[in-house]
Protein backbone atom coordinates (compact mmCIF):
# COMPACT_ATOMS: atom_id res chain seq x y z
CA UNK A 1 0.00 0.00 0.00
CA UNK A 2 1.20 3.23 -0.05
CA UNK A 3 -1.09 4.52 2.44
CA UNK A 4 -3.79 3.81 5.41
CA UNK A 5 -6.43 5.53 7.59
CA UNK A 6 -8.40 4.52 10.59
CA UNK A 7 -11.77 5.55 10.93
CA UNK A 8 -11.76 5.57 14.53
CA UNK A 9 -15.49 6.24 15.25
CA UNK A 10 -16.02 3.31 13.38
CA UNK A 11 -13.40 0.56 13.96
CA UNK A 12 -11.88 0.71 10.06
CA UNK A 13 -8.49 0.80 8.29
CA UNK A 14 -8.59 2.44 4.90
CA UNK A 15 -5.48 1.34 2.42
CA UNK A 16 -4.68 3.40 -0.80
CA UNK A 17 -2.65 2.56 -3.20
CA UNK A 18 -2.37 -1.35 -2.92
CA UNK A 19 -2.44 -3.46 -5.78
CA UNK A 20 -5.68 -4.99 -5.28
CA UNK A 21 -8.70 -3.51 -7.35
CA UNK A 22 -6.55 -0.79 -9.30
CA UNK A 23 -5.32 0.82 -6.41
CA UNK A 24 -8.73 1.81 -4.75
CA UNK A 25 -9.70 1.52 -1.25
CA UNK A 26 -9.28 -1.47 -0.10
CA UNK A 27 -11.34 -1.34 3.50
CA UNK A 28 -10.73 -3.78 6.90
CA UNK A 29 -12.66 -4.32 9.65
CA UNK A 30 -10.44 -3.67 13.09
CA UNK A 31 -12.77 -5.29 15.45
CA UNK A 32 -10.14 -7.89 15.75
CA UNK A 33 -7.16 -5.32 15.09
CA UNK A 34 -4.99 -8.79 15.36
CA UNK A 35 -6.66 -10.00 12.53
CA UNK A 36 -8.25 -7.73 10.04
CA UNK A 37 -11.07 -8.92 8.25
CA UNK A 38 -11.90 -7.77 4.65
CA UNK A 39 -14.94 -5.84 4.14
CA UNK A 40 -15.10 -3.99 1.22
CA UNK A 41 -13.68 -1.47 -1.44
CA UNK A 42 -14.39 1.31 -3.31
CA UNK A 43 -12.57 1.59 -6.67
CA UNK A 44 -15.29 3.16 -8.88
CA UNK A 45 -12.83 6.21 -9.95
CA UNK A 46 -9.66 4.04 -10.09
CA UNK A 47 -6.49 4.85 -8.03
CA UNK A 48 -6.33 6.57 -4.55
CA UNK A 49 -3.22 7.66 -3.44
CA UNK A 50 -4.24 8.56 -0.16
CA UNK A 51 -7.88 9.51 1.90
CA UNK A 52 -9.11 10.20 4.75
CA UNK A 53 -12.12 8.45 6.53
CA UNK A 54 -14.16 9.31 9.50
CA UNK A 55 -17.62 8.02 10.44
CA UNK A 56 -18.30 5.69 7.41
CA UNK A 57 -16.99 8.59 4.79
CA UNK A 58 -14.44 8.40 2.22
CA UNK A 59 -12.41 11.39 1.75
CA UNK A 60 -9.94 10.00 -1.65
CA UNK A 61 -7.29 11.56 -3.24
CA UNK A 62 -7.31 10.60 -6.71
CA UNK A 63 -3.85 11.89 -7.77
CA UNK A 64 -3.57 10.81 -11.20
CA UNK A 65 -7.46 11.99 -12.43
CA UNK A 66 -6.77 15.31 -9.94
CA UNK A 67 -10.21 14.75 -8.01
CA UNK A 68 -11.04 14.90 -4.36
CA UNK A 69 -14.11 12.33 -3.69
CA UNK A 70 -16.49 12.37 -1.30
CA UNK A 71 -17.88 8.79 -0.64
CA UNK A 72 -21.01 6.94 1.94
CA UNK A 73 -18.68 4.13 3.28
CA UNK A 74 -21.84 2.83 5.50
CA UNK A 75 -22.88 0.40 3.23
CA UNK A 76 -18.86 -1.30 2.52
CA UNK A 77 -19.99 -3.79 0.12
CA UNK A 78 -21.56 -1.04 -1.97
CA UNK A 79 -20.40 2.09 -1.47
CA UNK A 80 -21.94 5.66 -2.56
CA UNK A 81 -20.24 8.72 -4.49
CA UNK A 82 -21.66 11.39 -3.14
CA UNK A 83 -19.60 13.66 -4.99
CA UNK A 84 -16.23 15.00 -6.73
CA UNK A 85 -13.88 18.33 -7.36
CA UNK A 86 -10.70 18.83 -9.28
CA UNK A 87 -8.15 20.49 -7.31
CA UNK A 88 -6.37 23.11 -8.76
CA UNK A 89 -3.14 21.43 -9.80
CA UNK A 90 -5.08 18.25 -10.59
CA UNK A 91 -2.61 16.13 -8.44
CA UNK A 92 -4.61 15.62 -5.41
CA UNK A 93 -2.13 14.21 -2.85
CA UNK A 94 -4.38 14.12 0.38
CA UNK A 95 -7.21 15.66 2.71
CA UNK A 96 -7.97 16.29 5.72
CA UNK A 97 -11.06 17.22 7.17
CA UNK A 98 -11.49 20.34 9.27
CA UNK A 99 -13.14 20.15 13.18
CA UNK A 100 -16.44 21.23 11.45
CA UNK A 101 -16.65 18.57 9.38
CA UNK A 102 -18.26 21.04 6.38
CA UNK A 103 -14.81 21.87 5.22
CA UNK A 104 -11.77 19.87 4.02
CA UNK A 105 -8.09 20.85 3.21
CA UNK A 106 -6.14 19.42 0.19
CA UNK A 107 -2.80 19.33 -1.30
CA UNK A 108 -1.26 18.75 -4.55
CA UNK A 109 1.81 17.37 -5.32
CA UNK A 110 2.92 19.51 -8.14
CA UNK A 111 5.52 22.72 -7.83
CA UNK A 112 3.80 25.78 -7.29
CA UNK A 113 0.65 24.01 -5.88
CA UNK A 114 -1.49 25.15 -2.45
CA UNK A 115 -2.91 24.10 0.36
CA UNK A 116 -6.57 24.28 -0.36
CA UNK A 117 -10.16 24.87 1.32
CA UNK A 118 -13.21 23.47 0.63
CA UNK A 119 -16.62 24.02 1.58
CA UNK A 120 -17.96 20.15 1.51
CA UNK A 121 -21.69 20.55 3.47
CA UNK A 122 -23.01 19.80 0.04
CA UNK A 123 -21.16 16.89 -0.98
CA UNK A 124 -22.77 17.49 -4.80
CA UNK A 125 -21.44 20.97 -4.66
CA UNK A 126 -18.23 21.23 -3.21
CA UNK A 127 -17.15 24.75 -3.14
CA UNK A 128 -13.13 26.08 -3.13
CA UNK A 129 -12.98 28.54 -0.71
CA UNK A 130 -9.28 29.18 -0.12
CA UNK A 131 -5.90 28.99 -1.48
CA UNK A 132 -2.22 28.95 -0.06
CA UNK A 133 0.91 28.83 -0.47
CA UNK A 134 4.68 29.08 0.88
CA UNK A 135 7.82 29.94 -0.69
CA UNK A 136 10.53 29.70 2.12
CA UNK A 137 13.30 29.06 -0.55
CA UNK A 138 12.27 32.18 -2.91
CA UNK A 139 10.40 29.56 -5.98
CA UNK A 140 7.16 27.72 -5.76
CA UNK A 141 7.56 24.83 -4.12
CA UNK A 142 5.48 21.10 -3.89
CA UNK A 143 2.98 20.78 -1.17
CA UNK A 144 2.69 16.87 -0.20
CA UNK A 145 0.82 16.12 2.98
CA UNK A 146 -1.20 18.27 5.67
CA UNK A 147 -2.60 17.28 8.66
CA UNK A 148 -5.27 18.89 10.98
CA UNK A 149 -5.13 19.61 14.55
CA UNK A 150 -7.57 21.66 16.04
CA UNK A 151 -7.91 23.58 12.98
CA UNK A 152 -4.25 24.21 12.19
CA UNK A 153 -3.02 22.64 9.41
CA UNK A 154 0.28 21.42 9.59
CA UNK A 155 1.93 20.62 6.07
CA UNK A 156 5.02 19.53 4.53
CA UNK A 157 6.42 21.02 1.84
CA UNK A 158 9.21 19.26 -0.64
CA UNK A 159 11.78 22.37 -0.01
CA UNK A 160 10.38 24.29 2.31
CA UNK A 161 9.80 22.79 5.15
CA UNK A 162 6.49 22.77 7.70
CA UNK A 163 4.15 25.31 7.59
CA UNK A 164 1.14 26.19 10.26
CA UNK A 165 -1.63 27.20 8.88
CA UNK A 166 -4.87 28.78 10.37
CA UNK A 167 -7.70 27.05 9.11
CA UNK A 168 -10.32 28.05 11.63
CA UNK A 169 -11.75 30.71 8.89
CA UNK A 170 -11.78 28.17 5.31
CA UNK A 171 -12.39 31.11 3.33
CA UNK A 172 -9.15 33.15 4.63
CA UNK A 173 -6.39 29.77 5.37
CA UNK A 174 -3.06 32.32 6.78
CA UNK A 175 0.36 30.96 7.42
CA UNK A 176 1.35 31.29 10.62
CA UNK A 177 4.37 30.10 11.14
CA UNK A 178 7.09 28.10 9.37
CA UNK A 179 9.93 25.92 10.18
CA UNK A 180 12.53 25.02 7.04
CA UNK A 181 13.84 21.45 7.71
Amino acid sequence: IHAFHIDVKKGYLYAYGTNLFSGGAVVLSLADPYNPVYVGKFDQLGYIHDGYADNDTLYAGHIYTGHLSIVDMSNKSAPVLLGTVLTPAKFTHNAWLLDDHKHILTTDEKVASFVTSYDISNPEDIRELDRVATTVSGTPTIGHNTHVLNDWAITSWYTDGVTIVDAHRPDILVEVARYDT
